[in-house]
């Protein structure tokens, strides 16, 4: 099987729907091979590279050989050298041939692309956020609280509600784009997804019954996957975060995306499959 994503690259849904359908999750999942064809892309975002760790890992635990080509372009290389992208890789014995890519200087990450299990993993990820953004000195103490805590509470989700078998994974840059410079947080993970999360509340069955709609109930006050009533705020609280001015969180589980951009509605659709769940926060310096 050949995946071959547009030239940017920016998540599941720059993937042709036939290839990004099949889920590597399922038990009938089989494939030989899986071939993920980067060659033509021009810019691959920090959430497309997360889709690619997920989806190589997954097909791996079905015995899958996967081969990732890497982008002609030697910028984009570059860029995902930096955050780690092919040494991760590689580890998990996904075929990579980065040969001749160099290491680029004054690298702008916060956190390069990090594998994480375990509620431990996380705190400690959140505190060695927050002095890296000390040592950038990019934007305002209070500033550094709300990337390092919002990212945090994004990943001990993953950690506590995903069920994934390959761990979860996250990344924190700093960007400059055309409308001003940016910090990019992103978790994902392998998992069961949302909406099954949430249907192990009885409470919930019957209310989520796609995934879309279960983005849109989980960022409601006081909904859970658990039994504890006191839970249901952190993802909440980071929802509301992101609907301030110029400030964006894409969710994206199972065949289901949910968009909050600052003041403008939100935005719940169906979209091609991203096997678990990803979430991409975009907030201004």
């Amino acid at each position: 099987m050949n995946i071959v994503p547009r030239a940017n690259f920016r998540d599941s849904r720059d993937i042709p729907a036939a290839m990004a359908s099949r889920d590597p999750r399922e038990l009938s999942f089989k494939d030989d091979g899986v071939v993920i064809d980067l060659r033509n892309c021009d810019f691959v975002w920090p959430s497309a590279a997360l889709w690619c760790v997920v989806y190589s890992l997954l097909a791996r635990k079905r015995e899958s050989r996967v081969d990732l080509l890497v982008p002609s372009n030697l910028g984009v290389c570059s860029y995902l050298a930096s955050i780690g992208f092919f040494d991760l890789l590689k580890k998990e014995q996904i075929a990579v041939d980065d040969r001749g890519i160099p290491q680029p200087r004054g690298q702008q990450y916060i956190l390069p692309l990090t594998r994480f299990t375990a509620t431990i993993e996380v705190d400690h990820l959140i505190n060695s956020t927050y002095e890296r953004l000390q040592q950038l000195g990019q934007g305002s103490a209070n500033l550094y609280a709300i990337v390092s805590e919002n990212f945090g509470e994004l990943a001990m989700n993953a950690v506590q509600h995903a069920q994934s078998p390959i761990g979860a994974f996250g990344l924190i840059q700093f960007y400059t784009f055309a409308q001003g410079e940016r910090f990019v947080c992103a978790v994902a993970d392998g998992g069961i997804g949302v909406r099954k999360s949430l249907e192990k509340n009885p409470a919930n069955v019957g209310r989520v019954p796609y995934d879309w709609v279960a983005l849109e109930y989980a960022t409601k006050e006081r909904v859970t996957g658990t039994l504890d009533s006191h839970r249901g705020i952190g993802l909440f609280g980071v929802a509301e975060d992101m609907r301030k001015p110029e400030r964006s969180l894409l969710f994206h589980s199972g065949i289901g995306s949910l968009m909050i951009e600052g003041l403008t509605p939100s935005d719940a659709r169906r979209v091609n499959l991203f096997p678990g769940t990803l979430a991409s926060m975009f907030i201004p310096t």
